[in-house]
C-alpha cells in the first residue's frame, strides 16, 4: 500500500487503525511529511489520539520503526491529550532540538499533563548532561527549567514532583538541598519523589535516609525506598530489603524483588531464588526475571559498549 493510499483510508474514520500497515508511517523523510500534515487536520482529535498511541504502543514494541517526525508534528496539536501522548513517543529519543521543544512545552503550554509530561521527558537529557553526553550549556539550560518549578507553591503538585525526579540526577549543592527539603516536605507524594531524586541522584549521602524510609508506615514510601536501593546498588543494603520481601502491599514486595536484581550478589541471589517458590506467580515471575538480569550482569562476557 503506498503512502497516499493510506492517508486516504487514515481519514475515513469507521476504519479501524490496522497494526500491519503502520510501517507506510515508518522513518518518512520530508515530502512524506508534507502528505501527513494535509491530512493531519481532517482527523477528527479522537483520530489523531489513537494513531499517536498506536503509534507509541508499536515503536516500544518493534525498535526498528520510527515514527520521530509524526510525533514532533503531534506536539503541535491543538488537543492537549494528542501533545501529551506525543511527548512519551519522544521520550526516547536524544535529539538535542528537543531540549528546546521540551523547555518551551514545560513553560508555556496552557495544560498541566503536557507541562507535566514535558518535566518527565527533560529528565531523559538530564541524565545526558549529567553524563557529559551533551554540552555544558544543555546543563545549565535543563536544571534552570526544572529547579524553579519545584518549591513553587501556585504550580499543580505534580508537575512540581516531576520536575524534582528530573532534575535529582544532576550533582550540586543546590540539587542536594532541593531533594532534602522536599523529603521534609509536609506532603507525603512530594517526599516520595524526593526519595526517587535521592535513587535518580545515586549519592551514598542518601543511604541512611532511604535505609529508614524502608520502615515507613506508607507502602508508597516503602515502594519508592526499596527502589532507591537498586540505584545505589550497594550490597551492604540487602539485608535491609529482606523484610520487605513479606511486606503486605504487592507493589512493595515487588519493588524490593526488583532492587535486589539490580543490586546483585550471593545474599540478594539467595533471596531471590527462595521466591521462585512463592504461590503468587506474579511474585516467583518477577524474581526469575530479577536472576535472570543479575546473571546477565554478572556474565564477563556480556559486553556493554559505552559511547
Amino acid at each position: 500500500m503506498s503512502l497516499e493510499t493510506y492517508l486516504e483510508e487514515l481519514t475515513q474514520e469507521d476504519i479501524p487503525l490496522k497494526y500491519g500497515e503502520f510501517l507506510e508511517l515508518s522513518s518518512l523523510d520530508s515530502d512524506d511529511m508534507e502528505l501527513i500534515q494535509e491530512v493531519w487536520p481532517q482527523l477528527s482529535p479522537e483520530r489523531r489520539l489513537d494513531l499517536v498511541s498506536r503509534l507509541v504502543e508499536t515503536s516500544e514494541e518493534n525498535i526498528d520503526m520510527d515514527f520521530t517526525p509524526i510525533f514532533k508534528l503531534a506536539l503541535k496539536d491543538e488537543a492537549e491529550f494528542v501533545r501529551c501522548k506525543a511527548v512519551s513517543g519522544l521520550w526516547e529519543c536524544e535529539d538535542r532540538p528537543l531540549i528546546t521543544t521540551f523547555i518551551k512545552l514545560l513553560e508555556g503550554d496552557p495544560s498541566t499533563e503536557v507541562r507535566t509530561a514535558a518535566a518527565q521527558a527533560l529528565g531523559k537529557f538530564a541524565v545526558l548532561a549529567e553524563d557529559g553526553k551533551l554540552l555544558s550549556l544543555d546543563n545549565g539550560r535543563i536544571q534552570g527549567a526544572l529547579l524553579p518549578l519545584v518549591k513553587s507553591e501556585d504550580l499543580p503538585l505534580i508537575l512540581r514532583r516531576r520536575a524534582l525526579e528530573s532534575v535529582g540526577v544532576f550533582s550540586s549543592d543546590e540539587i542536594t538541598q532541593t531533594i532534602d527539603w522536599a523529603y521534609k516536605h509536609d506532603d507525603t507524594e512530594m517526599q516520595q519523589s524526593a526519595i526517587f531524586a535521592m535513587g535518580r541522584n545515586a549519592d551514598f549521602q542518601w543511604t541512611e535516609v532511604i535505609r529508614a524510609a524502608l520502615d515507613r508506615e506508607e507502602p508508597a514510601i516503602r515502594y519508592e525506598a526499596a527502589l532507591a536501593c537498586g540505584e545505589l546498588g550497594e550490597e551492604e543494603m540487602v539485608p535491609d530489603l529482606l523484610p520487605l520481601l513479606k511486606d503486605e502491599d504487592l507493589q512493595v514486595r515487588l519493588s524490593s524483588i526488583n532492587a535486589l536484581g539490580s543490586i546483585g550478589g550471593s545474599l540478594a541471589k539467595k533471596a531471590l531464588t527462595a521466591c521462585l517458590k512463592s504461590d503468587d506467580d506474579v511474585v516467583s515471575q518477577t524474581a526469575e526475571e530479577a536472576l535472570e538480569s543479575m546473571e546477565s550482569n554478572d556474565d564477563p562476557l556480556n559486553f556493554k559498549y559505552h559511547s
